[in-house]
């Protein structure tokens, strides 16, 4: 359309084009140029008219089509000037014929809404009609409403015009009279108000807060309620003034259930501070409270104790001092700051001070788990009581129990922190070095029981209490064994080696310093690691609570009244007495064992041993311990003690006690073991174990002075003068060397039997060194044995002149005679007068059957090495002379069974072998030479070779080389 539309615009243009300026119209008038255009726009604007009106009928797409063409600013609802909005699209050069175009599309957009509008109208007819009907009856309703409103209002002015002057007196003498019994009860009130003052007194004494809170807030209401009495404005004004009374015995009353948990009275502060709407300010409150009890009961109980032992100094100095110097002390004294304050404190009051100290810090400790337990048991009681009107009552109520609940949590921790400052404070200001041992323990009890109440309590694992102890126990313990080791060596100066008479039912469990195996030291604790868990103990055994052990009453630190316990462990004679095997009378002992001296003829033996005699060498069943061994048991007991109460430093306290063990099995060793060339036969694990205790633990006399000496480090004792190791009466010091082993090893079971207890003490990746103590110490006592009986062993019997007599022997003899060599029978006779005199030593003083059995194994195996010496000193021998050796080691052999009970003899086979090899073919002897340079010395070997007549002498030769550079390898 709009293409039509410019379309007869343009022609509307070429024919004004092509108008004239003047002409005359139909009827020869003439006009101007304006007229013409005029009459002109008209007729094109008929001509425009008839053509709309043909084009009226359009089809629905071609009126869609214009109904889409027209611009959106007509369908806006605003304030638009349409007139304005056309007006702007008129060219700058003015033509009729586009502003009649123009009009044209508007007018044809025009008819089709209309018609469009009209339609829809038309449509929706039916509906207006209806909605007109609904118009007309709501208009009838309100007709009728009218009506009633006017009937109602007649009614009205009837029921007032038919009430009299009488009724309405009678109303207002009514009024009157309710108004007269208000004031009536206002004044009463009045009065009540102004008696309150007493009765709140009276429940404030009685400690009734919350009665008296309740009725301080009733008395305040009402006041409220009666303000617009004078009078009331002063008793408001003094409730106010008592309100704030009250509060301050509230808050003494909390000071004191802080300090001493009181179940009712704390319900009773609970309830009227929740009166007050108050209760998050009661736990802000008691938390201040519980702050300033533990500074001011700390403070008070240490300035007690200086004072107390202040003024019992002063009072030995004399009458000079007087009262005025004490009391210028006293007030001195509690003008120093709490640390300070503790430096004052002497040994003798520590211990009962850090007592004192710890009960109070329970009390308030268990104040407070108290308090947490009542919260836990009451939840609901902190909403109930806060502000319960209103739609926010129940808000504000789980708001104030997670803020109460929050606070106690956070409270625990401080609390806590508060206290072990306070303790450690006080321990640190203290030296505890020159403590009693037994002190130092008891004080690391204590301190040990607080670690646990703190674990219990908040599961802090109280880092500065066990750092604080930790560095006290170091330098105690350091400077304890330092003094011990001291102690111990001039022990081993003066020590005489004999046996100390202990029962026969002596164990270490009867020692005091071991009472903790029997668990008769339960009231001790332990401090571990901060890496273990709180609730197990060592062992895995479950602690309880110690809040719920010890209740309302009592507490961890109140001294155990303990059975007195005395030590039992001395025989009182019986350590003399024999047994029934041992009552035996000289007469009945045999006449040859009288005898210093056997006389008799060579081959001639006495009748072997009665099966008792072994017996009788053992006359004792008790242990053989020294009083030093006693000493160091004791010292052990201590140190594990000390492990267990303090973990932490357990595994210096074990290198220490170590370092016991260690310098005592070194002081046997070097006053007792081997000799010279026997040093030789130490075995490597020995040989090491004695050079690491060397070099670690024993101080050098000859060292530089200008090296820096090992703390550690002890002199090595030196033995005592009254001590004889050397007479051959006493059998080179048989009795004192049985005594320092046995004891030894009696020391070293006791440490096996102890492993089971210390092990746990030790941290696990410090194990290893109990682990090689064990192993590299412990382990080694048999040896230790071995070799000091060894050295008996080497000088009870000639082996040189036996050796001698052998050497002269002659063995090559072509003849067999039925009777052994002499040496046997010289030998045989000293070991029987051996055995004889071992039998008078264990009258005076036991020899335990280990000590008999390990003694006569070093005997047989040196004197068979003798032998096997003797027999490899032949030049020349025959197979007669060989049989001579087997005949003369059988006899040996014989005699020898009949003497010791030690089964099989050491060495036997090395003999017998020896003399056997003498026999082999020369196709096997190569082989056994190789096969036995191990069991002997290459000279022994090249001895054997050298005397084989039977074998080639290149043979001999070649062995002999072979045996030679064996030896050089080895």
């Amino acid at each position: 359309m709009d293409i039509k539309e410019k379309f007869m615009s343009f022609i509307d243009k070429q024919i004004s084009l092509n108008k004239t300026p003047s002409s005359t119209i139909p009827g020869g008038e003439f006009v101007t140029s304006d007229d013409f255009e005029g009459r002109m726009a008209v007729t094109a604007q008929l001509h425009r008219k008839t053509s709309v009106l043909k084009e009226q009928i359009l089809t629905p797409e071609a009126e869609q089509a214009v109904i889409d063409g027209i611009e959106q600013v007509y369908f806006e609802a605003g304030d638009v000037d349409i007139s304005e909005h056309e007006l702007k699209k008129f060219p700058e050069t003015i033509d009729v014929n586009v502003i009649n175009g123009l009009r044209s599309r508007l007018r044809k957009q025009q008819n089709i809404v209309s018609r469009r509008v009209s339609d829809l109208i038309m449509q929706k007819q039916g509906l207006c009609s209806t909605e007109m009907e609904q118009v007309m009856e709501l208009q009838r309703e309100v007709i009728r409403m009218v009506g009633l409103c006017v009937e109602g209002r007649r009614k009205l002015a009837q029921g007032r015009s038919q009430f009299t002057s009488a009724s309405l007196g009678i109303l207002a003498n009514y009024s009157k009279r309710q108004k007269v019994a208000s004031v009536i009860r206002s004044l009463r009130m009045i009065r009540t108000l102004q008696m309150t003052d007493e009765q709140l007194q009276t429940l404030l004494r009685a400690e009734d807060y919350p009665g008296a809170i309740q009725l301080l807030l009733e008395c305040q209401k009402a006041a409220a309620t009666f303000k617009h009495f004078t009078c009331i404005s002063e008793l408001s004004t003094k409730l106010q003034d008592t309100l704030e009374v009250a509060e301050e015995q509230l808050d003494q009353a909390l000071a004191r259930v802080a300090a001493n948990f009181n179940i009712r009275s704390y319900e009773k502060l609970q309830t009227a501070y929740g009166l007050l709407g108050k209760t998050q300010t009661l736990m802000d409150q008691l938390h201040m409270h519980l702050t300033s009890h533990i500074h001011n009961s700390a403070f008070t109980i240490v300035l007690g104790y200086v004072e107390l032992y202040n003024s019992a100094a002063a009072g030995g100095i004399g009458v000079v001092t007087g009262t005025s110097s004490s009391s210028t002390s006293s007030s001195s004294s509690s003008k120093l700051q709490y640390s300070e304050l503790c430096k004052y404190i002497n040994e003798e009051s520590f211990l009962p001070c850090l007592l004192d100290l710890s009960k109070c810090m329970w009390n308030v400790l268990r104040s407070y788990r108290n308090i947490i337990t009542w919260h836990d048991n009451n939840k609901q009681m902190g909403g109930d009581d806060v502000g319960a009107s209103g739609n926010n009552g129940n808000g504000e109520g789980v708001a104030s129990e997670h803020y109460i609940k929050q606070k106690l949590e956070h409270g625990l921790y401080r609390i806590w922190q508060d206290v072990q400052a306070k303790v450690r404070t006080f321990t640190l200001a203290s030296d505890l070095a020159h403590f009693k041992f037994d002190d130092f323990l008891r004080i690391l009890d204590v301190m040990n029981k607080l670690i646990e109440v703190g674990e219990c309590f908040c599961g802090s694992k109280s880092e500065t209490l066990r750092e604080s102890i930790k560095q006290q126990s170091i330098n105690y313990f350091r400077n304890h064994h330092r003094a011990r080791m001291e102690e111990l060596r001039m022990f081993l100066e003066n020590e005489g080696w004999e046996a100390c008479p202990v029962k026969s039912t002596f164990t270490i469990h009867q020692l005091m310093e071991y009472r903790f195996l029997k668990g008769r030291d339960t009231s001790l604790t332990r401090i571990t690691s901060p890496t273990s868990s709180p609730t197990k103990a060592q062992g895995g055994v479950e602690k309880g609570d110690v809040f719920d052990k010890y209740g309302q009453e009592g507490s961890p630190f109140d001294l155990v009244t303990e059975e007195a316990v005395e030590e039992d462990i001395m025989a009182n004679g019986e350590a003399g007495s024999l047994t029934d095997d041992d009552d035996e009378s000289d007469e009945d002992m045999p006449i040859e064992l009288k005898r210093d001296y056997v006389e008799e003829h060579i081959g001639d033996m006495p009748p072997a041993r009665p099966p008792h005699a072994s017996r009788r060498l053992s006359h004792s069943k008790a242990p053989i311990v020294t009083n030093t061994t006693l000493t160091i048991l004791r010292l052990i007991g201590k140190y594990i003690q000390m492990m267990r109460l303090l973990q932490p430093i357990a595994f210096d306290v074990m290198v220490c006690l170590s370092h016991l063990f260690d310098y005592y099995l070194y002081t046997v060793f070097t006053f007792f073991g081997a000799r010279g060339e026997l040093e030789q036969s130490l075995s490597r694990r020995l040989r090491a174990s004695l050079k690491r205790i060397q070099d670690t633990l024993i101080l050098t006399p000859d060292a530089s002075p200008e090296e820096p000496v090992d703390q550690d480090k002890v002199m090595c004792p030196s033995l005592s003068p009254v001590v004889d190791i050397t007479s051959s009466e006493s059998i080179c010091g048989l009795s004192v060397r049985v005594v320092a082993v046995e004891s030894l090893a009696f020391l070293a079971a006791q440490l096996e039997a102890l492993h089971c207890h210390i092990e746990p003490l030790i941290p696990q990746q410090r194990r290893t060194f109990l682990q090689q103590f064990y192993t590299g110490t412990i382990k080694i006592t048999p040896e230790i044995r071995h070799h000091v009986y060894t050295a008996v062993a080497a000088q009870a019997i000639d082996y040189d002149g036996v050796l001698s007599r052998m050497i002269n022997v002659k063995w090559d003899i072509n003849d067999l005679m039925s009777q052994h060599s002499q040496y046997v029978d010289i030998l045989l006779r000293q070991l029987q007068v051996l055995s004889m005199r071992l039998e008078e030593a264990s009258q005076t003083s036991p020899i335990p059957e280990e000590a008999y059995t390990a003694l006569w194994e070093s005997i047989v195996r040196i004197t068979n090495r003798t032998l096997l010496e003797g027999f490899a000193s032949a030049r020349r021998c025959t197979n007669e002379g060989r049989s001579l050796m087997q005949l003369d080691y059988q006899q040996f052999l014989m005699k020898l069974e009949c003497l010791t009970s030690v089964r099989p003899l050491p060495d036997r086979h090395l003999v017998e072998t020896y003399i056997k090899a003498y026999y082999l073919p020369e196709g096997a002897l190569e082989a056994w030479v190789q096969q036995s340079q191990a069991d002997y010395s290459p000279r022994q070997l090249t001895a054997l070779v050298a005397t084989m007549t039977h074998v080639s002498k290149r043979s001999r030769q070649r062995i002999a080389a072979l045996i030679e550079e064996s030896g050089k390898k080895s």
